[in-house]
């Protein structure tokens, strides 16, 4: 009786292992961290640990650095 049922048991095995390992990486593919967060692990944990401390301290330098590719960017197109 357990031949029978040993594959199913397997493969019930390998999806309840690897499931939360997949929607994990799923969700982290859909976030958009902010730039400097997206470029630096410390950061990014920063980030995803405390949304609000990372706010205050590196919340302006990330819209600066927004504003300055957006004005890199205006200025590559002004030039073609």
């Amino acid at each position: 009786m357990f031949e029978e049922y040993k594959y199913l048991l397997v493969l019930l095995f390998v999806v309840l292992v690897f499931t939360p390992v997949t929607l994990n990486a799923i969700r982290r593919y859909r976030e958009t961290p902010p730039p400097m967060a997206n470029n630096d692990r410390k950061l990014y944990r920063l980030w995803r640990s405390d949304p609000d401390a990372y706010e205050r301290q590196y919340g302006a330098m990330d819209r600066e650095y927004i504003k300055a590719q957006e004005e890199k960017a205006r200025r590559k197109q002004d030039q073609k």
